[in-house]
């Protein structure tokens, strides 16, 4: 009776384990499973996640290109304005070039011009009577002497000094002009005399007595006087209708015409 009673017992318990057993079986592979599920599913969100971020990525450098290009396409035109810049500048400075060089010879042949002419002005100074030369002292002292004061003025200055004693001279030549000057006698002694000049062609003098009296004529080197006092009536006559002393009438005196 016993030994049924333990081989029962004994039974049932070796069928108790196997129960627990298989379930314990289950539920581990259940476990196992529903790792392996979890494990599935974070996969597939890390792949998810990296394709997401590689569209993104894709993206950015897509339009880092796009903008590289753009910036590379601006760069191109320019560097191509710039050479299209430094051709026009160089051709620019050739043509300054040889257009300073056409204005030095310019240059040059004005001022050689201008040299001649001031040459020439200085000659017609020294055969100008003494009342114009004191007229146009101002303007001689400007004109140079020597080629180094020529930097001192310009072809502008220089052609305006040149016009104003031509223009001095030429309202002398126009008029009756009126001077006081010297005059040597034929003992050498010099003489108060006025002067009257007819232009630059012709001039006539007496003294305050009316004891000496002459004539001049413009020459090489300055006017040249000669005395004649039989004229002194004459030219005191001239000198007192200048001065509206006695009324206009002709009078005749001796002319040199060369």
């Amino acid at each position: 009776m016993n030994r049924l009673l333990c081989g029962t017992l004994l039974f049932a318990y070796f069928l108790l384990w196997l129960t627990i057993d298989s379930g314990l079986a289950q539920v581990s592979k259940f476990d196992n499973a529903r790792a392996y599920v979890e494990k599935w599913v974070q996969t597939r969100q890390i792949i998810a996640k990296k394709k997401a971020d590689w569209r993104v990525e894709r993206e950015n450098i897509q339009q880092s290109i796009e903008l590289l290009k753009k910036e590379t396409d601006l760069l191109e035109n320019e560097i191509e304005q710039t050479k299209s810049v430094d051709t026009e500048a160089d051709l620019q400075k050739q043509r300054i070039n040889l257009s300073l060089n056409d204005l030095k010879k310019s240059n040059k042949v004005v001022n050689d011009a201008l040299w001649k002419m001031e040459r020439q002005v200085l000659i017609l100074i020294s055969r100008f009577p003494e009342s114009l030369k004191d007229r146009t002292t101002g303007v001689r002292t400007r004109i140079p002497l020597k080629q180094e004061d020529l930097r001192n003025y310009s072809a502008a200055e220089r052609m305006q000094n040149i016009v104003a004693i031509l223009n001095e001279a030429d309202r002398f030549n126009s008029a009756i002009t009126m001077a006081v000057e010297l005059r040597k006698d034929s003992k050498g002694k010099e003489r108060q005399v006025q002067v009257v000049y007819l232009g630059l062609g012709q001039a006539y003098f007496v003294d305050q007595n009316n004891l000496i009296a002459g004539r001049g004529v413009p020459g090489s080197e300055g006017w040249v006087w000669s005395f004649n006092n039989d004229l002194a009536s004459k030219i005191r006559k001239i000198i007192s209708i200048y001065e509206n002393g006695l009324p206009a009438e002709f009078v005749a005196v001796p002319v040199e015409i060369k």
